[in-house]
């Protein structure tokens, strides 16, 4: 299973409406740096307050979501690596559906 860009960013803003993020900020896509690899769709996010001030304290901690290209649950990536090495240990762990804990 293969999902499409329109389809990764629909699965991401359905994620995002999941996390407590929304009641602390107004959450805006950023589909245009959104970053392809072979196993997964990195979709940027922010939120308008962030934009419209450069305010980092009005910024999510993470603004990135990851969206397995094989149909597994969008999540956060982790903060310690770079989002290109995170999602290569998601390439080279295809029968792992789920994030790592902490994720």
């Amino acid at each position: 299973m293969t999902l499409s860009h329109e389809d990764a960013l629909e699965a991401a803003r359905a994620y995002l409406r999941t996390l407590p993020y929304e009641a602390q900020f107004t959450l805006v896509m950023q589909p245009e740096l959104t970053r392809e690899y072979d196993a997964a769709w990195a979709i940027r996010f922010d939120s308008q307050e962030h934009l419209d001030t450069g305010d980092e304290m009005k910024a999510p901690f993470t603004r990135v979501v990851i969206v397995p290209k094989d149909g597994a649950a969008p999540h956060l990536p982790p903060t310690y690596l770079p989002v290109a090495e995170y999602v290569a240990t998601l390439a080279a762990a295809p029968e792992r559906q789920q994030p790592p804990a902490g994720a």
